[in-house]
């Protein structure tokens, strides 16, 4: 056996004194020839490894700056020490990414304003199931300490996955044989959430070994949190937009102006009050639980053996406890109350207002849980034919399973009140709302609505690749790589609902109309209402204190929430049949399908290296050609059976009883692609790189569903939803040009462009449809014939100050980049709207300044995104999320070798996040998340 080191040789040392700032990077690319060659030769070389926040930034800039491809990359700067706690918020630090948050924490990411589908996720290399309903990947349910390395692919090489428009993110776990010998890393922390003022436990582990020879080592990790977080909203909608004028969906407030105690016809006006309102209380307990487990044997020179394993476990429970009442006259809220008092602005809207009579506020429950878990195990081994070859056989199975049989709640209770007074003439972001009296959980309520949900997902992954790669010792051809994969992927979806959620609402006259027998003593009737009185014991108090703390203005108090367990109960006792039968959730076998999709690929790349005007340049071109067949597995409604009555609705003749069908498709690819690398100076690198790639369809396109509703109408016909399981993938042409200037250790400035063109979308068009002799208005998914261009840039610099600076400054660091990316459509209609990508912010930018000396790291991030488009369609106008801002630190100190203490922190200026409909000051959501705070401890053994 051959005991395999590494060192930085004298050569490189002499040249790195020799050579000042570009020292590192010359030194590093020897020691990594020696490694290469030590992999080979096995020849005894010594390893002098070097750790902290700094050399991390260094051996990311290594990577970037030897890669063949536009890539970024995050490196955890020691073992189980990754720099963010959830991989989405630590991705955001990577020029191009902005995140999506649930709850205040990252949990999808968008790079260069492509999200939803458009990014592959991979585990060393290999696809990774995800519980998530559709393409998209949820970060969050991967502890971050399992994590070493993420690499953000944006331009692609024919050896990566294909499937992503936006980017191929790769998220690393350590080998075995990387470790020095034994080694033990512990750490325990303790995470404080300044709204729910509750403190809970964080820790982590990873432990490994290897033998005498270097030949054989295994590592083990492990990683549990608990954490609760509370969130405060506001969640508004229905504002009048004075550019489309008055029609019948137009939104105005009913307001009793001339005092003749009723609402007339021209009493209806322009309001920056919204149609409805809502106030929300989140609180959800999320507990995650994961490990690793990683096997590598090298029984000889020329054969390497790896098996690793990633689990998974992601629970949240998800509670939120909400009010809200509405300001305009709707069929489900009878007997309009009388709006008086107003006050209008100087633009003739109504800024303040008191609402009595029959006033309704609508107590709400809604529960939404996750019950995730996500597993891969992988073989890999490979295998050193000669010095010229190399073959590598690839096998991984990954699954992920998010378990909801209906769990979901969105229970709804009415309570009456004498008076609102909404006040939006203040100056403050929302109106001061005083409700009198406050709601109680000793009042009466009404039972209203009680909807329960769930989609339950089940993701299965085979992934299996057989790669060569062969090297040419002379001439311009320096390398080529081949490769044959296989991937199969099902995806179940499963999806649950109660059958009609509102049968115990008005007083039991949907029981009536079903002819039900039912228990009537609990009727009460209050003004147009009539309602079933909920028991007194279904209520409890308030569980929290201080809403949208931190937000100038009046609010209402605290409020109660319910039991639903008790409330089925009471439904129960009216009529134990219907409760079951129309409360309960049950499987909806219309809406649940499964996709299944096999890809077979063949890929080759060649390297070509030379010199132009004595430069030296890398040229990668590659091919990769795929084969995908699709099977769209579920049930649908028997549409050809239906026959319509004298009034235009279909008699009961069994077409609702949905039958299993089975459509499969097909489709090719073949995606080119070209980097091309060239060294300007040892320091300064140019890039090009261009390619064709595509996103595959959406598994909501793709699934066999027809769906039909004759009592809804548009434009006089009953509606129809229809998916396309013969959807094909969506196809782009991209480009990008870098010039990177790697000036110091740890020191980047760097500057690029690109462009995607979008071929076209896959989306929902609206249009009549005849189907078996019935014409509907119908929405399907289908291929546009517009695409749409994305253009941007990507600006970064790094800079660490040890050579700059004198002691103690020279520890000083700092990071910096800003992203613009622009987008248009082809589509004359939306091209004339100027409307910009769902989810697409224009600007964003990251900054970290950092510190590291004397066993002394600190960090301090502020990361930031401008304002994004999130419904084009919102009732008033198109729906902004808000730009938003947020500061994040971290300290730690070295107490002994082994042993470091440290503090985090996130949101720590408790930052709101907030939307509006067209115009700023009609506020449409505003989130208040609070500051998270944890103390911990480090060992290393």
């Amino acid at each position: 056996m051959t005991t395999m080191k590494i060192r930085y040789n004298k050569i490189a040392l002499a040249l790195a004194a020799l050579m000042g700032s570009s020292a590192p990077v010359l030194a590093q690319q020897v020691a990594l020839k020696e490694q290469d060659e030590a992999q080979v030769t096995g020849q005894d070389v010594e390893k002098i490894q070097v750790r902290g926040l700094r050399s991390s930034i260094t051996e990311s800039l290594f990577q970037k700056q030897n890669a063949d491809s536009v890539v970024d990359l995050i490196i955890a700067d020691d073992i189980g020490k990754f720099p963010d706690e959830n991989l989405a918020e630590a991705l955001q630090r990577i020029p191009g990414i902005t995140i999506t948050r649930n709850g205040g924490e990252g949990q999808n990411i968008l790079v260069r304003g492509l999200g939803d589908g458009y990014n592959i996720t991979t585990l060393n290399g290999r696809k990774l199931a995800s519980d998530n309903a559709g393409r998209d990947f949820n970060y969050d349910t991967i502890a971050s300490e399992l994590v070493n390395v993420l690499e953000v692919y944006k331009s692609p090489e024919a050896r990566l996955t294909e499937g992503g428009i936006g980017a191929i993110v790769n998220i690393q776990t350590r080998k075995p044989l990387d470790l020095e010998g034994f080694t033990l890393s512990l750490s325990g922390k303790g995470i404080y959430e300044s709204r729910s003022e509750d403190i809970n436990p964080h820790g982590s582990f990873i432990i490994g070994d290897v033998n005498s020879d270097n030949t054989f080592g295994v590592l083990v990790s492990g990683a549990y949190s608990k954490k609760t977080l509370r969130e405060d909203v506001y969640s508004a909608g229905g504002f009048f937009d004075p550019d489309e004028g008055w029609d019948e969906d137009s939104a105005g407030v009913p307001v009793d102006t001339n005092g003749n105690g009723i609402i007339d016809d021209n009493e209806t006006y322009a309001s920056k009050i919204p149609s409805y309102m809502y106030f929300n209380n989140a609180q959800d307990t999320r507990t995650r639980v994961g490990g690793t487990v990683a096997v590598q044997w090298r029984p000889s020179e020329a054969l390497d053996i790896n098996f690793d394993g990633l689990y998974s476990r992601y629970n949240t429970d998800g509670h939120r406890y909400q009010i809200g009442f509405v300001n305009y006259d709707e069929s489900w809220t009878p007997g309009t109350p009388v709006f008086s008092d107003a006050t209008f602005d100087d633009q003739g809207r109504v800024v303040a207002m008191t609402q009595t009579g029959n006033t309704m506020v609508e107590l709400l429950n809604l529960t939404e849980p996750r019950k995730t878990d996500t597993y891969q195990f992988a073989f890999n081994t490979k295998w050193y034919a000669s010095d010229a070859l190399t073959l590598t056989a690839d096998l991984a199975t990954s699954k992920a399973k998010n378990e909801n049989a209906g769990d979901n709640r969105f229970v709804v209770a009415r309570g009456f009140i004498d008076s609102i007074r909404i006040d939006h003439n203040t100056g403050n972001m929302l109106p001061d709302v005083e409700m009198s009296p406050g709601l109680t959980a000793e009042q009466t309520y009404g039972a209203h609505y009680s909807r329960n949900t769930g989609v339950g997902v089940e993701d299965k992954v085979d992934d299996a690749k057989l790669i060569g790669e062969y090297r040419v010792e002379d001439g311009l051809l320096s390398k080529v790589e081949f490769g044959l994969t296989y991937l199969k992927q099902s995806k179940a979806r499963s999806e649950y609902a109660s059958r009609d959620p509102g049968i115990f609402s008005r007083g039991g006259h949907y029981l009536d109309r079903l002819e039900l027998d039912y228990d009537d003593s609990d009727v009460f009737t209050n003004g147009d209402f009539t309602l079933f009185r909920i028991p007194s014991d279904v209520f409890q108090a308030a569980n929290f204190d201080n809403f949208m703390d931190g937000e100038a203005g009046q609010t209402p108090q605290p409020w109660p929430s319910f039991n639903y367990d008790k409330l089925l109960d009471f439904y129960r006792s009216i009529n134990p049949e219907a409760a079951d039968k129309y409360i309960v959730a049950s499987l909806n076998r219309a809406g649940s399908y499964t996709i299944e999709e096999e890809v077979k690929t063949a890929y080759v790349q060649a390297f070509i290296e030379d010199e132009v005007f004595s430069l030296p340049y890398k040229l990668n071109l590659g091919l990769r050609a795929s084969q995908t067949n699709t099977s769209s597995m579920g049930a649908i409604y028997q549409l050809d059976k239906i026959e319509l009555d004298d009034e235009g609705k279909p008699i009961k003749n069994g077409w609702d009883d949905p039958i299993d069908v089975n459509f499969a498709s097909d489709y090719s690819n073949v995606l080119p692609s070209l980097n091309f690398k060239l060294n300007l100076t040892d320091e300064l690198l140019f890039r090009f790189s261009a390619a064709k790639v595509i996103s595959r369809p959406s598994l909501n396109d793709l699934r066999p569903w027809r769906s039909v509703n004759f009592n809804s109408l548009k434009e006089g016909l009953p509606t129809l939803n229809m998916g396309d399981p013969s959807s094909t993938p969506e196809e782009a042409n991209q480009a990008d040009m870098t010039l990177e200037w790697y000036f110091g250790d740890s020191s980047i400035l760097s500057g690029g462009v690109f462009v995607k063109d979008i071929k076209s979308f896959i989306e929902e068009r609206e249009a009549p449809y005849t189907l078996e002799g019935i014409t509907y208005y119908g929405t399907r998914s289908v291929k546009s014939p517009y695409g749409a261009n994305i253009s941007g840039l990507e600006f970064a610099y790094q800079q660490a100050f040890d050579e700059w600076l004198p002691e103690p400054f020279n520890g000083l660091g700092f990071q910096f980049n800003y992203t613009y990316v622009d987008s248009s459509y082809d589509d004359p209609e939306r091209k004339a709207k100027g409307l910009p990508f769902k989810g697409m912010s224009k600007n964003s930018y990251n900054a970290v300044v950092y510190y590291e000396q004397y066993g002394i790291q600190a960090r301090i991030a502020y990361n930031w995104r401008g304002k994004y488009m999130y419904d084009p369609e919102a009732w008033g106008g198109p729906a902004y999320i808000s730009d938003y801002g947020q500061w994040d630190a971290s300290l730690s100190y070295d107490v002994t070798d082994k042993i470091s203490v440290f503090a985090e922190g996130s949101n720590l200026t408790n930052e709101r996040y907030w939307a509006y409909t067209k115009v700023e000051d009609q506020v449409s959501l505003l989130n208040r998340f609070g500051r998270q705070i944890s103390l911990g401890v480090r060992a290393k053994f």
